[in-house]
């Protein structure tokens, strides 16, 4: 799958690889107090910790940046000679997060008080047709920007190739940034071209592998499946629907197929190594989330869902298990094995499968369901989100059973489950499907939540998850 590679340069530091001490430390970097004027300097110099850091983001893989000198106005990155390599399978943007380490967090904070400054995207132009100018285009930005004073018009087509200046978003300066295009013409991937670090995961069908691809040095997740297994379990259907989904889907709440190849005995899926961990171990850690979270991560999987309906696929596994949690804390649906494909709004199938705590009314009954289904299961792990438990949980499967049927819905008070979420949940988990909010598509849900909603979003706000501005960065309704 994979069409070619770009290197980013111009401004490129040391970076954190997954598993390092520095990746292992507390992620989502927040707002909070303090500021540029309270860094310390020794006779005006300042130590590299209190400058500048960039966390760069391509198709979920995130890599560290670091300023190398200058002061935290005007910060010097690494030149042209530094570069990272991104594997290219799909047409997506360049988000460039800019943080700065607060002087005055506790010394074990980590990086959760660091103080975010601006942000940057870039869409990549992903040809090699117009590479040869590049060197001649960056010294002609660099012309300008010293007799003006001013940076150079971006492109018109809004794509970047070669070396350009960018305005910073939410903040103000710009960053010179370097974009190359490389067309891979090489032979299909193997097995070897890949190291293989450690296993993460292991199960029936075979095991999931964090490795690093040899030529780009990115880290990714190698699902191996034997292909006997899935044969002699009849689960050949349900694994070719998962690279199907995954291979036709460029959604950001939905984990990104790098690649896939296969041996005579097995099949390879390549995933982006998400590595900020599951949202069940966030969950079990903290017991439940407040509103202003579970309402962030909710919006980013109706986003997730609502693609998928709109490719015709019913997801039927909603499950915190199946959430990853990325870096700076944004959400990517996971495990497609039980996803049902080219299915219609108003088609039904029949298979009765999923979670036991998240079983919807109709898929109990047996009298086929639709898409309405997933619909039932964000309510079930919004619900879960805001209080710790699924609605309707017993340790007794059959009594759950009964539950999910006839028993009335709970809510805790309203400083758990606030008048507009319980209004949410009470539509979502309403057990007559057709009258179900979402029945009749996804924006029934953004209106809705939208309208009980009595926060309003200004762009100097930041959400209090990432410390990144509240307007939308996502066209859907990314709150990052």
């Amino acid at each position: 799958m994979s069409t070619g590679s770009f290197a980013t340069g111009s401004y490129m530091g040391n970076s954190a690889r997954p598993g390092s001490s520095q990746m292992q430390q507390s992620y989502r970097p927040a707002s909070s107090a303090g500021g540029i004027n309270a860094v310390p300097s020794t006779h005006g110099r300042y130590h590299s910790k209190y400058l500048p850091y960039a966390l760069l983001d391509f198709d979920k893989q995130q890599v560290f940046v670091n300023a190398v000198s200058g002061t935290p106005e005007n910060p010097l990155w690494p030149g042209e000679s530094t570069q990272y390599k991104f594997d290219v399978s799909r047409t997506t943007e360049v988000s460039l997060s800019l943080y700065m380490r607060n002087p005055s967090a506790p010394p074990n904070a980590g990086r959760q008080q660091d103080i975010f400054i601006g942000t940057c995207r870039i869409t990549p132009r992903f040809s090699e047709d117009t590479e040869s100018g590049a060197p001649q285009q960056a010294a002609a930005d660099k012309s300008k920007k010293d007799k003006n004073g001013s940076m150079p018009p971006p492109p018109i087509d809004g794509k970047a190739s070669g070396v350009q200046w960018h305005n910073i978003q939410y903040g103000t300066g710009a960053l010179r940034i370097g974009v190359k295009y490389v067309e891979n013409k090489q032979r299909s991937l193997k097995i070897e071209d890949f190291e293989l670090l450690k296993v993460v995961g292991k199960g029936s069908f075979g095991k999931v592998m964090q490795v690093m691809k040899k030529d780009t040095q990115r880290i990714y997740a190698l699902k191996t499946i034997r292909k006997q297994h899935i044969i002699s379990r009849s689960e050949v259907t349900h694994t070719l629907a998962e690279r199907s989904v995954l291979a036709q889907i460029n959604n950001p709440f939905i984990v990104p197929l790098k690649f896939s190849f296969q041996s005579p005995e097995k099949l390879y899926l390549v995933l982006a190594f998400v590595n900020g961990g599951e949202l069940f171990h966030h969950l079990q850690k903290e017991q439940r989330f407040d509103i202003n979270r579970s309402r962030f991560y909710a919006a980013e999987l109706l986003c997730a869902l609502e693609c998928l309906h709109g490719f015709g696929v019913i997801y039927r596994d909603l499950k915190p298990e199946n959430i990853l949690v990325d870096y700076v804390g944004h959400i990517a649906l996971c495990d497609f094995g039980l996803c049902k494909l080219d299915m219609k709004d108003e088609d039904k199938t029949n298979t009765f499968c999923g979670t036991p705590e998240y079983l919807a009314p109709e898929l109990l009954h047996g009298q086929g369901y639709t898409k309405a289904v997933d619909w039932w299961t964000l309510g079930v792990l919004l619900y879960e989100m805001l209080t710790g438990l699924p609605p309707f949980y017993d340790e007794n499967t059959n009594e759950m059973y009964r539950k999910i049927l006839a028993e009335p819905l709970h809510f805790p008070g309203p400083d758990v489950v606030p008048p507009a979420a319980r209004d949410l949940l009470t539509r979502l988990l309403d057990r007559d499907a057709t009258r179900r909010l979402g029945t009749n598509g996804a924006s029934e849900i953004k209106v809705s939540d939208s309208r009980k909603s009595s926060k309003t979003i200004d762009p100097n706000d930041t959400d209090i998850i990432t410390g990144t501005p509240l307007l939308p960065q996502h066209r859907l309704a990314q709150a990052s």
